[in-house]
């Protein structure tokens, strides 16, 4: 079932066109991903998804309800650089927050105990939010966007003020808050995706470009490679060269010679053979998944949706 419907969106400012019908479903408790380069139309979904713009043309709806303020209740947000009053304490802010959400005292204070806890910031709790780090202010972000427990929540780029550390904690929440909620997150972190979205859409000027599970996307639109590692970029060019006489499609990155798979596969005897008749000193020959990164760079490059 649909939690997320969004048809036939677009958004313009002057000759600008943010969003171009943009039409999308996301499916309940979903951890779904929104994958495009700086200027694609991310922030600029988000924003319309949770009331904070208008479309110029189209239709979103939550639960089969189109976005107004009587039913925000039902969505969580956390911006992509959030500000908060750097004189309150991470309580006070939760606690207006949940106020604002129209949450009773009693069940208001529990919640704020859960989420410091959840988050991992009970320790700050009285401490002024000015003195925050990024990381820290990150958390608290994530602990008001559910606080009052939503349908659905909106994360953009939860991860990017974190350490790698604080990243492992943030997406093992997100994790786990899908047993709960419907997660809609957007990130650059293509990795961090990859390990936590069940789907994943791809936006480039505007429109939505893919939009597949993600096992399914890395199945069919992406191959794995295999590297060859040598000890000096020359090497990697001779290598490179000596493929292409033998009709065997390859290419350089830095002193790496890369081959999809299936090409290594097909000509295993012949590769061998040149490296054993060469001078070239080889580091490594390593199989590499395909990644979530492939796929994104495939249609950031004008490959086929």
């Amino acid at each position: 079932m649909a939690i997320i419907n969004i048809s036939h969106v677009s958004k313009q400012y002057g000759k600008i066109h943010a969003l171009k019908d943009v039409s999308l479903q996301v499916e309940k408790g979903t951890v779904f991903g929104f994958l495009g380069p700086n200027g694609a139309g991310k922030t600029t979904l988000i924003r319309v998804l949770t009331g904070l713009i208008t479309p110029s043309s189209g239709n979103c709806f939550i639960d089969s309800e189109p976005i107004t303020t009587s039913n925000k209740q039902k969505i969580g947000y956390l911006a992509q650089q959030p500000t908060y009053y750097p004189w309150m304490t991470a309580r006070e802010l939760l606690y207006l927050s949940g106020r604002l959400y129209g949450m009773e005292k009693q069940n208001l204070n529990k919640n704020i105990t859960r989420m410091l806890e959840i988050c991992g910031i009970t320790d700050a709790a009285e401490r002024r939010i000015g003195g925050f780090s990024g990381g820290m202010k990150q958390r608290l972000g994530i602990a008001q966007a559910i606080l009052h427990n939503p349908q659905v929540v909106f994360l953009d780029e939860p991860v990017s003020a974190l350490d790698p550390q604080g990243r492992k904690e943030v997406l093992q929440l997100i994790k786990s808050l899908s047993e709960q909620t419907t997660i809609f997150m957007s990130s650059h972190i293509l990795d961090d995706v990859q390990r936590v979205c069940d789907e994943v859409a791809i936006i480039r000027d505007g429109t939505i470009r893919i939009h597949e599970k993600t096992k399914t996307l890395l199945q069919t639109h992406a191959q794995s490679v295999v590297e060859c590692e040598f000890n000096q970029n020359q090497d990697a060019v001779g290598f490179k060269n000596e493929l292409q006489l033998h009709n065997i499609h390859a290419s350089v990155s830095h002193s790496k010679v890369i081959m999809n798979n299936s090409t290594y596969e097909l000509h295993q005897k012949q590769i061998f053979s040149i490296l054993a008749k060469s001078q070239w000193e080889l580091l490594r020959l390593e199989h590499q998944e395909a990644t979530l990164e492939d796929v994104f760079m495939l249609h950031m490059q004008g490959g086929k949706s």
